[in-house]
């Protein structure tokens, strides 16, 4: 983690923004409890964002379901070659339902920032979004005994994916990947909308009356 230098920070209230320019893959391992104060000295609710390749072995996956279901394939289930990855972290002890429904906004705010970025038209099933008929996203929600932590993977190509699962990507949306402005702007864009709802939620918390 070290070699990771080139940062944007963005400070809200209740919430900080990373995006990582440089590569960085993910394995399934950054979804543990506090690896935003491991790595970058985040104390505080976080949505980390970066591109690279992902990597998650059978044993850091956290859906058993997939697991039961598709470890016939092998050891790797969830893999991409080139994909941007967005790792949250809620310290308020919300419960599971909580942390999947925050999934659930910040897949709703990918699908909507992408449609604009790109003219094209997504579908929504639960945590995962597609275009046309191929997978475009990966998610998953979990929580420990100090946080809430969700991961969110786009595949920004076709390359390295699971042979077993009809896919699609940025690249199939038209977005030229080879320009890394274009990946930067798209995850800044989606952290810092994520960000921006978070924390107008918490103001909203603070400014309403009670019932009677």
């Amino acid at each position: 983690m070290k070699n990771i230098l080139d940062i944007k920070k963005i400070e809200f209230d209740s919430i900080v923004v990373l995006i990582l320019n440089n590569e960085l893959n993910y394995t399934g391992k950054e979804v543990e409890p506090l690896w935003a104060f491991k790595n970058f000295n985040i104390q505080k609710d976080s949505i980390i964002a970066f591109n690279g390749s992902i990597n998650v072995n059978i044993e850091n996956m956290k859906d058993l379901k997939d697991i039961k279901e598709e470890s016939k394939y092998g050891d790797i289930l969830i893999k991409s070659s080139n994909a941007i990855n967005f790792i949250v972290e809620h310290f308020d002890n919300p419960d599971l339902k909580m942390a999947y429904l925050r999934q659930r906004v910040l897949v709703s705010i990918t699908r909507e920032i992408i449609e604009e970025t790109t003219n094209k038209r997504l579908k929504r099933s639960g945590d995962d979004l597609y275009y046309k008929d191929g997978k475009l996203s990966v998610c998953i929600a979990c929580r420990g005994i100090s946080s809430a932590k969700i991961h969110l993977g786009i595949n920004v190509s076709n390359i390295g994916v699971p042979n077993y699962i009809n896919t699609s990507s940025l690249e199939d949306l038209g977005m030229d990947i080879n320009n890394k402005n274009n990946i930067i702007n798209l995850m800044k864009d989606i952290a810092t909308k994520y960000a921006e709802e978070m924390d107008k939620i918490e103001k909203d918390i603070r400014k309403t009356l009670p019932c009677l």
